[in-house]
């Protein structure tokens, strides 16, 4: 007969009662029942810390304990805890709310350390490339390379804004502004080579619904004037990946994912523009200002495919918000995409240049050049001499500030909140992109 002494019997029911623990834990929606097909939880291609790999080589992938130390540290390494553990047991703090611009380095975001651009780089490319066409490498290769850029979602006004709004109550002031769109233990990958693209796999979580993920049911096909843009102009296949539909059958509705934040309600201030931001009406709801939004389209638009050939009928086309921005960071300003509608821009759009704006109206839209043969980037022929051009050649300094003046910035027409209404006398100089 063999005997145990007591301790090794209360080992045994210490990890017995371990083990019920956490199967309850994990059983819960809202925590890890859906962990294991998560992003970070997959046991193939999950969170994986070579550190732990070469210190103890029977970690698992996707084991919690890549990103969780529970004794706060394992010998002081990896790295040694700073001004002592950081909240939730991580290996280091959530975020660094003193660098409220970029650049950005690892050590201001939890999640530069893998998606960053050294040590545990995880490859994540821009939305240009993963899913609207681009070559592949040929834009960022990390998130902290995405928020390094022009233009992007700052950080610390994330942190600020989500932690300071009643409904997000779940986040706290030691949040991770990331996870005011990412739920880190929901999230999946929403790219492989063995699925290219949506639905199914959602990354993304609303800030007012964070214990759920957001995309997989919720698409743009609910808006009956969506038209997926191309994702290649040459075989016409449509985002996103190329495996989309032209209603939007596979794209994540993103307008009421954005429109948590941007809307005509919430004050949203940015550092970086040392500006509040500009209130978005997307016309689901309120004034539908917006003409790429559900308002009616005022005059002839003058598309480009697949808008040209699908606009018998159809009043307006609902755009996405992400069939022209990027998520996380852009080489332009505004965060506007650098490949729209199947096709690079032709450089990168300054603010200080006008002309380079029109490289985003003319993915979807015709200059001159495409509409009669004219003269490139000018736009002469589609607002003044087109059949049902909206604006008659007369009193030109209405709109411009001179006779000899051929270039208008489009954001002082063309821009979020706006329509018609404001033309008029008192036009030159109102309005900024």
């Amino acid at each position: 007969m063999v005997t145990r002494s007591w301790s090794s019997r209360s080992n045994r029911y210490l990890f017995l009662l371990i083990g019920i623990l956490l199967s309850i834990a994990f059983s819960s929606p809202a925590n890890s029942g859906t962990y294991l097909a998560s992003a970070h939880g997959d046991p193939i291609n999950g969170v994986n810390s070579t550190t732990l790999d070469l210190k103890y080589g029977d970690y698992a992938i996707g084991n919690c304990g890549h990103c969780h130390q529970m004794h706060a540290s394992i010998d002081g390494a990896q790295p040694e805890p700073a001004n002592g553990p950081a909240p939730h047991a991580l290996f280091f703090n959530f975020f660094n709310p003193l660098r409220t611009q970029n650049l950005y380095f690892e050590t201001d975001n939890f999640c530069f350390y893998c998606h960053g651009d050294t040590g545990q780089q995880v490859l994540n490319q821009d939305y240009s490339t993963t899913f609207g066409g681009a070559v592949s490498g040929s834009g960022p290769q990390s998130i902290l390379s995405a928020f390094n850029l022009q233009s992007y979602h700052n950080l610390y006004d994330v942190w600020n804004f989500v932690s300071n709004t009643p409904a997000y109550a779940w986040f706290g002031s030691a949040g991770n502004p990331c996870s005011a769109c990412h739920n880190p233990h929901l999230a999946k990958r929403t790219w492989s080579s063995i699925q290219p693209g949506f639905p199914l796999l959602s990354a993304i979580s609303k800030p007012d619904g964070h214990n759920a993920l957001w995309g997989e049911n919720e698409l743009m096909q609910s808006y009956l004037s969506y038209e997926a843009p191309y994702f290649k102009t040459s075989d016409l296949t449509r985002e996103p990946a190329g495996v989309g539909d032209a209603n939007g059958s596979n794209t994540p509705d993103y307008v009421s994912f954005c429109s948590s934040c941007h809307n005509t309600t919430n004050v949203i201030w940015s550092t970086t523009l040392n500006r509040e931001l500009k209130k978005i009406d997307w016309g689901v709801v309120g004034l539908e200002q917006d003409k790429h939004g559900p308002s009616p389209r005022g005059s002839v638009s003058h598309f480009r495919d697949p808008y040209l050939s699908s606009e018998a009928g159809k009043s307006n086309f609902v755009l996405s918000c992400l069939d022209c921005h990027e998520s996380h960071g852009s080489e332009n300003i505004m965060l506007l995409r650098r490949r729209i509608n199947g096709e690079n821009l032709e450089g990168v759009v300054d603010a200080l240049n006008t002309v380079t704006k029109g490289y985003v109206c003319k993915r979807c839209h015709q200059d001159d050049f495409a509409a009669i043969g004219g003269t490139a980037d000018s736009w002469e022929y589609v607002h003044h001499n087109a059949p049902g051009a909206p604006y008659a050649q007369t009193q030109c300094t209405d709109c411009h500030v001179s006779e000899l003046d051929t270039h208008i910035d489009c954001g002082n027409c063309h821009a979020h909140g706006l329509d018609d209404s404001w033309l008029g006398a008192n036009a030159t100089g109102l309005k900024t992109f």
